[in-house]
């Protein structure tokens, strides 16, 4: 199963660091990954782990659809990568799992509605997020699993434990991928 990554936060802070160690601990367990991020120090800094191809700094959603390959899932970490998820899944069937952080709930606009409905999965790092997303009535599937950096003080077994939780999550997703493209 090869997995894509989609980050296209610009600094690096404590959930960029969490973001590390999730490629570190997929790539420990054999997982192929391809990975778009924004900020080219982090590029930089991913570039050398094992089962990880990084690819080219995109800025943009549109830019890093169009830079994805052929993947069996794509896992978006934050909100600006949102459009670059419903556009893999509504033209190339490519599932996509979202993660969201935010305590407030998602609103009306029409376009983070349908990045959340259309999503795969919903990965939320604690359960004020989880609760944000289930209290507007949303059908797609919300899971709680905590950032790596914040898990425990054993860092082997949370890195395996978040790990395991992603996979679990990433195989879900694939099992839902039967649904056509979109024809464009």
């Amino acid at each position: 199963m090869k997995i894509g990554h989609i980050n296209l936060a610009t600094s690096m802070n404590g959930i960029g660091e969490h973001f590390v160690r999730l490629l570190e601990a997929l790539a420990r367990q054999g997982i192929d990954q391809h990975v778009l991020v924004a900020n080219a120090a982090l590029a930089r800094r991913i570039a050398v782990c094992e089962n990880v191809s990084v690819g080219p700094v995109v800025r943009t959603a549109v830019m890093a659809y169009c830079l994805m390959p052929d993947v069996a899932v794509a896992h978006i970490h934050e909100p600006r990568g949102a459009q670059a998820g419903l556009l893999l899944t509504l033209t190339r069937s490519i599932p996509y799992v979202l993660t969201r952080r935010e305590t407030t709930p998602v609103g009306r606009n029409p376009l983070g509605r349908s990045t959340i409905s259309r999503a795969a999965s919903v990965v939320c790092p604690n359960h004020e997020s989880a609760s944000a997303v289930l209290g507007d009535s949303f059908t797609t599937p919300v899971d709680v699993v905590a950032d790596i950096a914040h898990a425990s003080l054993e860092a082997d077994a949370s890195d395996n434990h978040a790990a395991a939780e992603h996979l679990r999550i990433y195989r879900r997703a694939t099992d839902s991928r039967g649904v056509p493209a979109l024809l464009l």
